[in-house]
């Protein structure tokens, strides 16, 4: 593993490198907790051709020492000096999409997991379905200890129905989602923003009812964890 800087950015690398199918990508802050089982649930995918990227946004906690400590060709860490702040984590998730190699991105938080063949799944629809760009799933539901709370069902409406939906509210679990490598960026840290944007520019999106993740109801998530900093 190689390391380089950039102003206030540090990241690792593995000289070795080839372009992947997927790309992975996680945004993390202070997430000592559960970084490691959300690590372990991408690196153990059925589906094997995709690259890892973590930005974690000025960590302080044991963070980074965790995310070092997997030794995965597929990981690519970069690490921001300076936190951003709540209302700047567009410009860090920007900076992570504008690594990502891959023909696919695939999100996942810092405090989710994935099943293991999320990967294969999503990969498969989007091979399939040329005319789709973006696709998420239906959730297990976990509290902070993992157990299990309820499913989130998600339907695969009509296109016409889901331009309405997404005006309206946030469609799709933020962790599920893989879309297009084609260069949108999020303009707004409101990830509903962002499928307010696809839809503007005439993308199609879809929900597939196959639960591939589980989505943590963490109190002390992302919005708690960067407080009041709005640098």
């Amino acid at each position: 593993m190689g390391i380089c800087l950039f102003g206030n950015i540090s990241f690792y690398y593995f000289e070795d490198y080839k372009m992947k199918e997927i790309s992975v990508l996680t945004q993390v802050y202070n997430g000592e907790r559960f970084i490691a089982e959300t690590i372990q649930s991408v690196l153990d995918q059925s589906f094997l051709d995709f690259e890892y990227i973590i930005v974690d946004d000025g960590s302080t906690d044991r963070t980074r020492e965790i995310i070092e400590s997997f030794k995965d060709e597929r990981i690519k860490y970069f690490y921001y000096k300076e936190n951003k702040g709540y209302f700047n984590l567009h410009k860090v998730m920007n900076f992570g999409l504008k690594k990502c190699k891959g023909k696919y991105i695939a999100r996942i938080d810092a405090d989710d997991i994935c099943y293991p063949n999320r990967l294969k799944v999503q990969y498969d629809y989007l091979e399939k379905n040329k005319d789709i760009y973006l696709i998420g799933s239906s959730a297990e539901v976990i509290d902070d200890e993992g157990n299990y709370l309820h499913k989130i069902k998600k339907k695969n409406y009509p296109s016409v129905f889901y331009k309405y939906h997404i005006a309206i509210s946030n469609s799709f679990i933020h962790s599920s989602i893989m879309f297009r490598n084609e260069g949108h960026l999020y303009p707004s840290y409101n990830e509903h923003m962002f499928y307010c944007w696809l839809t503007y520019n005439k993308k199609r999106m879809k929900n597939i009812p196959d639960i591939l993740v589980k989505y943590r109801i963490n109190p002390k998530g992302m919005v708690a964890k960067y407080g009041g900093k709005t640098k």
